[in-house]
């Protein structure tokens, strides 16, 4: 599969600024910043501070949750409203093109949300010493979580042309990754391993304690791999 990279960065260039000729963008920005600042201020004035992003990733991985069907409800569901769908399936644009540019837009605009807590991280090195091998581990892995979710929520903006529809196929998708991990830890055997491997906070528990391992790492590509080959596949039942 031979890919044109030109392509592909034309459409992050038009999705990425879809985000912010609308409020959305803006919206979930400000949540972000704010939420997070909260929950990062709890850790400040407890009685027993401690010099770690840790607590504040764990509650922003759920934040992001909640936050990713709205990022990405409209990454296809608004060409099919807009009536720009037709143009992007007839044209000379391959469809792994198509949805890698819508892909890589959404992981842009997450850049751009996580960078926001650059601003407690500064504070914590300032006011601590924190340890770098976990700060490190707890950005990758916010990272990769936040491709997986994003990853789901492209998958599900294709599976409908409307944008709420698509919504509530992204929550209940992520949603079910979140409580499966609480199921596995009340069901015993080999079935209960089975629910906490698919949940993709066991995964996340890892990096937030410094530990990198191959096969966390092997679950998140699957699971980015997952979406994007699932909104491939029916971009093209569409396309045929």
């Amino acid at each position: 599969m031979k890919l044109d990279f030109r392509k592909i960065f034309a459409i992050v260039r038009k999705d990425f600024g879809h985000y912010f000729v609308s409020p959305i963008g803006y919206v979930v920005l400000a949540v972000f910043f704010f939420v997070v600042g909260f929950f990062f201020y709890l850790i400040t004035v407890s009685p027993y501070p401690v010099a770690s992003m840790n607590p504040v990733f764990q509650n922003a991985v759920i934040l992001l949750l909640f936050l990713t069907p709205m990022i990405t409800m409209k990454l296809w569901s608004e060409e099919e409203k807009s009536q720009t769908a037709e143009l992007l399936r007839t044209s000379p644009i391959t469809v792994w093109e198509i949805v890698l540019g819508k892909y890589l837009a959404v992981c842009i605009f997450a850049v751009a949300m996580i960078s926001s807590t650059l601003l407690y991280l500064l504070i914590i090195v300032y006011s601590g010493n924190p340890d770098p091998g976990p700060l490190f581990t707890s950005y990758l892995g916010f990272a990769l979580c936040g491709m997986s979710f994003f990853a789901i929520g492209l998958f599900a903006s294709t599976v409908s042309e409307n944008q709420i529809v698509s919504a509530v196929i992204a929550y209940g998708i992520l949603l079910m990754l979140w409580v499966i991990g609480m199921a596995g830890q009340s069901v015993q055997g080999p079935i209960g391993q089975v629910f906490q491997y698919l949940s993709i906070f066991t995964h996340m528990d890892d990096f937030l304690r410094g530990i990198i391992d191959l096969g966390h790492l092997t679950y998140f590509g699957s699971l980015i791999a997952m979406g994007l080959f699932f909104s491939v596949k029916v971009l093209e039942g569409k396309r045929n």
